[in-house]
């Protein structure tokens, strides 16, 4: 790599120099070259050569350039072009392809320059270059949001990447663990060995990784020292850790200890901690001293006065948009008599120092919100904090109504937070001044904070001594949370210490990626589940290739998912499945330079997977069809009945297509009809077809024939309208017959007053209506009485409607002689059908097109 950008002029200048002269000879080559090859074997033999050379280069590009192989190599123009008519040329299919891969060449070429023209191994002639790869002057843009406080955006071009320099490689791989960066352990109670995997894993990869890496060797034992192990109850964790080391060939992770555990669960905080003191306020802003450390030589001088602290304030500033795990830009520091900000940048390697005072039990350590800044920590310097108190916990404890940092500024120091560079790339250098300012600010007021609140929470552990707190009833109710009743007057102050001891306990774990489930802090279920966006099978199936490869090259990148893909425009990808680049490209505006790179590969890839997931609805189409349907079996063992009459006489009685579609009867085309399903479901029915009477003494006595039974329809009620038909002789209802010898009884009135017994019954026939039963006969219908006198027919008048007529016109004619007009009975009926409107207005609103009309 060196020796080719040393000599990167001069190979750029011959490239160019081949290129333009193959393009002039190429120029000066007449149209008619069929013809000259005609007349000359050898120019034919020549250009033959050339020809096939030429292909061959290019068929080797393509192959490299282009990741699908099932694209054939270009044999002849053809492929790419035809020429239909002479003289006009058109795409060939193999066009598009072809296309396609020298874009795609060409962007690597594009971003291979950049690279080698931001190296500081060449030397840049021209002054164009050397300022393509310098960084741009810092830029502000205020981003304007829905509340009070906007943000602002500092950002640079050409911003070099800070990970490219680290001495440390950048491990983004998803199957290895994190592995501590220290080597020796300072304030240490048990040896930095102490907890790791037992000695029978000292032969496996993990035990392997370790030791390449200069740890000691795993299966060390606790110390014989007083501090024994106090933690026998943690056996099944290790036991499940081990469990989990031990499985690392198989590509899950392995998290290893944390190496202060044993010091953080047993710490013993200095006795002035629980003694309440008068609180320091903190020294003017103008007034503190304040220094930028980025050597050695000012971070050694650092030390040497933080060592002389028994507290100090911390924070951090972190970058994560372009790098996937991110990386600590600035580490904040603050005594009570100085303020430092570390670049994190220029000595990463050498902050592994700060565990001097980081881990020393003696000096606390005060954070706001130190969950990601413990973790931070850990994994870029080997840095491990032993005696936290994060005024966040501290917060919860005393019930505040907001917890932020700002609340907290603005309670305690009646200072008023700038909040305004949240967004801002701290990978800057230099760092501009307004940037320093509120990293300086958030650790300046940060230890008089920590004295206000641990005054507070002492004061309240008396004020609440012995108190439930519980009952919303009580007065103190909502003065401390967390706490049912206070038992000690240090209770308060020592929850809030529990708490922040497990913050520090937290450890770096490296995310994995579970392509089959999608789980996991950057699965695909838990970002399709937030954007609830729907998807068919093979939609979801690009979607899921899509997430898999954007991972993929973020890791291999080492860039934010955000920065390969963004969110928006993967679901639109996948909505949508572009087959051709130019496609894939107009669905991502503005194009991520990586997805414009790798544009090829994304196309070809959402190939397959449609191809697959077509293929596995082929597939499933196919079993559904091969899948027997359900057949109903329920009569298949019964055999059918020669002397069922009258399943034959219904079957008969049935429309052959009717017959034929029947979900019930089923086909009676098949066969004869006693082999039919349709036969034995009739038979079925029929036979469970059963009337019970109670039968008269003589009949159960055997003394009389058995009567027959026949099923009469219901009578109904009649009304006026059928007194006529009342009096004609009512016709025999049409019954349905049980038996062939059973004659239809004659329609007689039921008796009305008096009950027959069973002596007087015939028992020869007997009918049945349905709302009858023989042991409660039909009771005679009441009539309702009228309480008004009748009229006799002829002493009923007939009504006069000539001398209605005239009484009632001549009222009107009376009235309105009186009004002085002459009376006309049809003009109000003309007044209403005949009057039109006298004018009318047309809507012409758009939307409301409609006709009214205006008296």
């Amino acid at each position: 790599m060196e020796a080719f950008v040393e000599n990167f002029d001069s190979a750029l200048a011959g490239a160019f120099g081949a290129l333009v002269k193959a393009t002039k000879v190429a120029g000066r080559l007449p149209s008619d070259v069929a013809f000259h090859r005609t007349l000359d074997e050898s120019v034919d033999q020549r250009l033959s050569r050339t020809s096939d050379r030429v292909l061959d280069m290019g068929n080797t590009l393509w192959t490299r350039a282009q990741p699908d192989p099932s694209l054939l190599p270009i044999d002849s123009i053809d492929d790419v072009a035809l020429e239909q008519p002479p003289g006009q040329w058109q795409f060939a299919p193999g066009f598009r392809p072809v296309v396609d891969a020298i874009d795609t060449l060409l962007e690597k070429i594009d971003v291979g320059l950049d690279e080698v023209l931001k190296t500081s191994a060449h030397h840049m002639r021209s002054q164009a270059a050397r300022q393509m790869g310098r960084q741009s002057a810092p830029l502000v843009t205020t981003v304007k949001t829905n509340t009070r406080a906007d943000y602002k955006l500092v950002h640079a071009q050409n911003i070099p990447r800070p990970q490219l320099a680290f001495k440390d490689a950048v491990d983004n791989s998803p199957n290895t663990p994190f592995v501590w960066k220290i080597r020796n352990k300072v304030h240490a109670k048990v040896p930095l060995d102490y907890g790791l995997p037992s000695a029978s894993l000292a032969d496996s990869p993990l035990g392997h990784h370790l030791h390449a890496l200069g740890i000691a060797r795993p299966g060390a034992t606790p110390p014989s020292s007083g501090h024994s192990t106090p933690r026998a109850a943690r056996s099944a964790d290790i036991a499940q850790g081990i469990d989990s080391m031990s499985a690392l060939e198989a590509g899950s992770l392995a998290a290893l200890p944390h190496p202060y555990e044993y010091e953080i669960s047993h710490i013993e905080y200095p006795s002035w901690v629980y003694e309440a003191a008068q609180p320091q306020p903190p020294v003017e802003w103008e007034k503190t001293p304040f220094e930028f450390v980025d050597t050695e030589e000012q971070l050694q001088a650092m030390m040497a006065h933080l060592l002389e602290a028994r507290e100090l304030a911390i924070d951090l500033e972190h970058h994560d948009y372009r790098s996937y795990q991110g990386f600590t830009c600035l580490v904040q520091l603050s005594t009570r008599t100085r303020d430092y900000v570390v670049d994190a940048l220029a000595l990463r390697s050498e902050l592994a120092v700060l565990n001097e005072v980081t881990a020393d039990p003696a000096k606390i350590k005060v954070f706001h919100g130190a969950e990601s800044d413990i973790v931070w920590l850990q994994r870029d310097f080997g840095v491990y904090v032993v005696g936290l108190f994060d005024t966040y916990h501290a917060s919860h404890v005393l019930n505040m109504p907001h917890h932020s940092l700002a609340h907290l500024l603005q309670t305690y120091c009646s200072y008023k937070a700038d909040k305004k560079y949240q967004l801002a790339d701290w990978r800057i250098r230099p760092v501009p001044s307004e940037m320093l300012l509120y990293a300086r600010a958030d650790t300046h007021f940060l230890l008089h904070i920590f004295d206000r609140m641990r005054n507070t929470l002492l004061e309240r552990g008396r004020q609440l001594l012995g108190k439930d707190l519980s009952s919303p009833d009580q007065e103190h109710f909502g003065l401390l949370a967390g706490l049912d009743q206070v038992t000690s007057a240090l209770q308060p102050l020592e929850l809030a210490l529990r708490r922040s001891e497990q913050t520090a306990l937290k450890k770096h774990v490296k995310e994995g990626y579970d392509a089959e489930n999608g789980l996991g802090f950057g699965g695909w279920a838990k970002l399709l589940k937030k954007w609830n966006h729907p998807f068919a099978p093979t939609q979801l199936a690009v979607f899921r290739a899509l997430h898999q490869w954007r991972d993929s090259c973020a890791r291999q990148e080492d860039e934010s998912v955000r920065y390969v893909l963004p969110n928006h425009m993967l679901f639109t990808i996948a909505d949508r499945m572009p087959l051709e680049t130019p496609a894939l490209l107009a669905l991502c505006q503005p194009t991520p330079p990586l997805v414009r790179l790798y544009a090829s590969d994304i196309t070809l890839l959402i190939k397959r997977e449609r191809q697959k997931a077509d293929a596995r609805m082929d597939e499933f189409r196919e079993m559904v069809q091969e899948t027997p349907r359900p057949v109903h079996t329920r009569f298949a063992q019964e055999q059918p009945d020669a002397s069922d009459v009258l399943s034959r006489e219904l079957l008969a009685g049935v429309d052959s297509m009717v017959a034929c579609k029947s979900r019930l009867f089923g086909s009676l085309a098949a066969g004869p009809a006693e082999d039919t399903e349709a036969f034995k479901k009739a038979r079925e029915i029929r036979g469970s077809m059963v009337l019970s009477v109670a039968m008269p003494a003589k009949v159960v006595s055997g003394g009389a024939e058995v009567p027959e039974f026949t099923k009469v329809p219901a009578k109904r009620t009649r009304g006026p309208a059928d007194s006529k038909k009342a009096q004609a002789p009512a016709e025999p209802p049409k019954m349905m017959v049980i038996s062939d010898a059973f004659q239809p009884p004659q329609t007689s009135k039921p008796p009305a007053k008096k009950r027959k017994t069973t002596e007087d019954l015939d028992l020869s026939k007997i009918a049945l209506s349905d709302d009858e039963t023989p042991d409660k006969p039909q009771k005679k219908k009441r009539t309702r009485k009228r309480n008004r006198d009748s009229t006799p027919k002829e002493k009923v008048e007939r009504f006069n409607y000539e001398a209605a007529g005239e009484d009632v016109i001549g009222e009107a004619t009376k009235k309105s002689e009186a009004k002085g007009k002459k009376f006309d009975p049809y003009a109000k009926a003309e007044s209403k059908f005949d009057k039109r409107p006298s004018r009318s207005r047309v809507n012409n609103k758009a939307g409301n097109r409609t006709m009214s009309y205006k008296k």
